[in-house]
């Protein structure tokens, strides 16, 4: 089995799946998005130019969702339920949003005006944000799984960026950290 994972080290959505390789011999190759030529040689590994992207025996996977599907099934990993795949979607969107602020920001958009899509970023993220507290606190994050795994890769890579202050969310923040011992947790955040 020869699989290689292309993203970099403080992409959530590559951890994700960094994560879910936990124990599987795989090769991680960095991917430089920062630069023309970066940018250049990933655009010939995958049209899209979204990280990560899984090479399994030749053939290529864009998507983080579905890597997660194709590993789910090649790993004999359990199956998630529809409540599981929604909580992803949301804590998606969260990262989505959050993405879209900070490459805004660093095109030296006025991310803090009152624009419409700048202020439906802020929106998505506050009620999601709510939404996941509320369900850590119903204890949906207590067991370690993939959509654990996500809200960790999304609570670390919003603090690490410093994109979000998530004092207001201590349930999300509880569960995040609940699994800070496990080494592929600190292995794997960014820094």
């Amino acid at each position: 089995m020869a699989i290689i994972l292309h993203g970099n080290q403080t992409s959530p959505f590559a951890r994700r799946i960094r994560m879910q390789l936990e124990g599987v011999d795989y090769t991680f190759q960095p991917v430089d998005i920062l630069t023309d030529e970066g940018r250049a040689a990933f655009a010939t590994i995958t049209p899209i130019r979204k990280m990560p992207v899984l090479e399994d025996d030749g053939s290529r996977i864009f998507d983080s969702h579905v890597i997660y599907q194709h590993l789910q099934q090649r790993l004999q990993q359990p199956q998630l339920t529809l409540a599981q795949y929604n909580q992803i979607s949301v804590i998606d969107a969260v990262s989505d949003s959050m993405v879209i602020l900070l490459m805004s920001q660093r095109s030296e958009l006025p991310v803090e005006e009152d624009r419409l899509i700048f202020k439906l970023q802020r929106e998505r993220i506050e009620d999601s944000l709510h939404w996941l507290d509320q369900q850590a606190a119903a204890g949906q994050f207590d067991d370690w799984h993939y959509p654990t795994i996500c809200l960790i890769c999304m609570v670390d890579w919003t603090l690490f960026r410093a994109l979000h202050s998530l004092t207001d969310y201590p349930n999300l923040l509880a569960a995040a950290r609940r699994f800070d011992d496990r080494d592929i947790c600190t292995s794997t955040r960014p820094q």
